[in-house]
C-alpha cells in the first residue's frame, strides 16, 4: 500500500477531530530546531544526572528546570515535554 493511499485513508476518518490533539501537534510543529535540540539535550542530561529515577518522579522538577533553561524562546514545557522524555528514555544510565 502506498503512502499516498494511507494518507487518503487517514483523512477519511468518521470520528470527530480531537481539538487538543490538533493544537498540540501544531505547537510541536512550530518549535524551532534550536529549541528541539535544547529539549533533547536537556533530556539526555536529565537521565545522566538522575540515573535510575522514574520519569514520574522527576517530571515536575524538569518542568521547573525547563522554565529556567528555555531563555528567550519562551516555548512552554508542554510543547517540549515529549522531546525531553523521549531523549531521557533513550539514554541508559550506568
Amino acid at each position: 500500500m502506498s503512502y499516498r493511499h494511507l494518507d487518503r485513508l487517514s483523512s477519511e476518518r468518521t470520528e470527530p477531530e480531537c481539538e487538543p490533539c490538533l493544537s498540540a501537534a501544531a505547537a510541536a510543529a512550530a518549535i524551532s530546531h534550536r529549541t528541539r535540540e535544547l529539549a533533547i539535550t536537556y533530556g539526555i542530561g536529565a537521565r545522566l544526572h538522575h540515573g535510575e529515577r522514574h520519569w514520574d518522579d522527576i517530571r515536575e522538577e524538569l518542568a521547573r528546570g525547563w522554565d529556567r533553561l528555555r531563555g528567550n524562546d519562551r516555548v512552554p514545557w508542554q510543547n517540549v515535554e515529549g522531546d525531553v522524555e523521549g531523549a531521557w528514555r533513550l539514554v541508559l544510565a550506568d
